[in-house]
């Protein structure tokens, strides 16, 4: 049985004999407790340590004998390995591609946590907003504007060819999850006919939504948008390339908030740069921040954010609570409200 199965199964769990749960937490963003988070850990009596550790003999150091920790980047298989009594891992984001070593925390009785419902909102509102800038041109009439331009008719206008309109085109979704339904209620408002694709969501879910479902090549050939909402992991890693946007419509725009290396970049730049494919909305990059070398910041039919598509006053405090609630309701003896690591609820006895 290991540290974390024992504890929960002991009376009083990771509080018996008087013991207070040490909680670490790794790189913060911005100065931990500004929204409330340490407090939610320190009255649930919990001893919090912050740490700029970074390096895998920092990190082991500072999380050796912690009960919780609360990553803001990642941890690697050695770190995973290393743990002796932690219980829980708990980090505020959705995809956990930098979490590595899921295994061995299952087999250790450790439950890694995320935040698959606080910013779907924002996600969403950002995808239709590369959507709409992409479409109507935001961006270039923006600098044309601020450069000048409409003031003076030498300058030629950045509008060019006029190549689509939103009402009753097409989106394609590709993951049909928390964020890609909520995408789908925002794109139904604005008259877009609405496809998905996602093997793991059942039938129903689509008719509810009002969404039809759709094979993969069925999205990319159809779709005059294609928007990408799926986890980083082994099967997502270039899931769209060369062979996809060979599929795709010329006057197709591929939109992605999800993780950069769901799509082959290169392959995306060659399909921008021939005419394979009209244009792209990206929150994300395969290497990020993006390099200042990237083709892509040269190009006029790209539209790029830095990876910021979660962000809000509101969400960006609820993503910074949501880890301390996580670790006390482990902690405790409860079970959280996401588990990325189901499998190892089945080792343990959390109400």
């Amino acid at each position: 049985m290991s540290s974390a199965e024992a504890a929960v199964s002991t009376p009083g769990g990771a509080y018996a004999g008087g013991h207070r749960p040490k909680v670490v937490v790794l790189s913060p963003w911005g100065r931990f407790g500004d929204v409330g988070e340490q407090e939610i850990l320190e009255r649930a009596g919990c001893d919090v340590v912050v740490t700029t550790a970074r390096s895998d003999a920092d990190v082991i150091a500072a999380v050796r004998d912690a009960d919780a920790i609360i990553p803001t980047w990642g941890l690697s298989r050695e770190v995973m390995a290393s743990l002796e009594r932690c219980r829980v891992i708990a980090r505020s984001s959705i995809g956990m591609d930098t979490i590595y070593g899921v295994d061995i925390a299952t087999e250790k009785g450790i439950v890694i946590c995320n935040v698959p419902d606080v910013f779907v909102n924002e996600v969403a509102d950002h995808t239709m907003a590369l959507l709409l800038a992409c479409v109507r041109h935001i961006v270039p009439l923006h600098n044309y504007v601020v450069d000048g331009g409409w003031s003076d008719p030498a300058r030629q206008h950045p509008l060019g060819k006029v190549s689509h309109h939103v009402y009753g085109q097409t989106l394609g979704l590709v993951g049909f999850g928390n964020i890609g339904r909520a995408v789908a209620k925002r794109a139904l408002a604005f008259d877009l006919n609405v496809i998905a694709y996602d093997p793991f969501t059942p039938k129903e879910v689509y008719r509810e939504a009002g969404v039809t479902q759709a094979t993969l090549g069925r999205i990319l050939q159809d779709s005059d948008f294609v928007s990408l909402h799926v986890p980083l992991m082994e099967s997502t890693h270039h899931l769209i390339g060369a062979p996809q946007f060979r599929l795709m419509k010329s006057s197709a725009l591929l939109i992605n908030t999800c993780r950069g290396p769901v799509v082959d970049e290169a392959a995306l730049i060659d399909a921008l740069a021939s005419g394979q494919i009209l244009g792209a909305g990206l929150d994300v990059t395969e290497i990020e921040p993006v390099e200042a070398t990237n083709p892509l910041l040269t190009m006029g039919n790209v539209v790029i954010t830095p990876h910021t598509a979660s962000v809000s006053d509101l969400a960006g405090a609820e993503r910074r609570r949501r880890p301390s609630h996580e670790v006390v309701a482990v902690l405790t003896g409860h079970r959280p409200r996401a588990v990325w690591n189901p499998d190892v609820l089945k080792r343990l006895n959390l109400k």
